[in-house]
């Protein structure tokens, strides 16, 4: 397992996570999104391997790595932190589900939580999901339940609703250049700009019509920046550090009501495009959201 001082990706989730833990506001039910399993579990690991250490000073937010705790959870033998798997590769099925409740509802053997990482959450079907939900809501207070997914969108709402959720970055992509141009001048201008530059914008853009994923991504990662920023006020977290200025700018500019709603909006605009939408206009729409989240 080991401390998140070891974790060399992932530290802006790992930061998410540390706060929690120094604010003493840790939730009973977390779902982890990200397209990397490893970078999930590992991430996971750490955060439940702090949550059980017995030793961590004061103030601090990592594991010791000495103490009798971290040390069975690094020999993967701690009888209170257990990675719930499934049989089938492809299935969880809601019998497997039910034993994991069912576990839940024993106390800890040695320590004061008792927590489960579950991998591959988006394997279960609704009925599965649904078995989970009455857990999920009324947790016994030792119980911290992890759920991992690299398809969060396979996750029904109600379970999302009662997870604090963590997304997790991507590695580094590779963008056409002309792209990431592109949109990083709708970025750091859009809010700016009058509806005609908005609608000329839009019209640019359908030359990457063929690549809404890339876009779409480019606008999500960089106001999870401004969000990021938003709640940490550190700057070593974002991941645009070249137009970090720009990022803290617009954080400081945003309530966190009108960030959420510019990345529920970046969603909603891919779901129209995947739906044939017009490419022109959908775009348009959004730089809309995006020049004035109030609107």
């Amino acid at each position: 397992m080991g401390s998140f001082n070891q974790i060399q990706h992932q530290k802006r989730a790992a930061a998410i996570l540390q706060r929690a833990i120094l604010a003493d506001r840790v939730s009973h039910a977390w779902l982890f999104s990200g397209p990397s399993a490893a970078d999930m579990q590992t991430l996971a690991l750490a955060f439940a391997q702090t949550l059980q250490c017995t030793e961590r000073p004061q103030g601090t937010a990592d594991a010791c790595r000495k103490c009798r705790s971290c040390r069975q959870a690094e020999g993967g033998n701690h009888p209170d932190l257990l990675v719930w798997s499934h049989e089938k590769p492809k299935t969880f099925s809601v019998e497997e589900v039910r034993a994991l409740t069912a576990d839940v509802s024993i106390r800890p053997f040695e320590s004061e939580r008792k927590i489960y990482i579950v991998p591959d959450a988006h394997l279960m079907r609704a009925e599965a999901q649904n078995a989970l939900l009455k857990t999920l809501e009324e947790p016994p207070d030792y119980a911290v339940l992890i759920l991992l997914t690299s398809s969060p969108d396979a996750m029904l709402e109600t379970v999302r609703s009662r997870c604090q959720i963590v997304e997790l970055a991507a590695g580094q992509a590779e963008y056409d250049p002309a792209l990431l141009q592109a949109a990083e001048q709708i970025l750091l201008h859009v809010r700016s700009w009058n509806l005609a530059q908005i609608r000329a914008a839009a019209k640019d853009l359908t030359q990457y019509k063929d690549q809404p994923d890339q876009i779409l991504s480019l606008f999500t990662s960089w106001y999870r920046d401004v969000l990021y920023y938003k709640a940490s006020k550190k700057s070593e977290g974002i991941l645009a550090q070249a137009h970090a200025s720009c990022i803290r700018s617009i954080a400081e500019s945003l309530s966190f009501e009108e960030i959420q709603r510019i990345l529920d909006n970046i969603l909603t605009a891919m779901n129209r495009l995947k739906a044939n939408v017009n490419f022109e206009l959908t775009m348009e729409l959004l730089l809309m959201i995006l020049k004035d989240p109030a609107a």
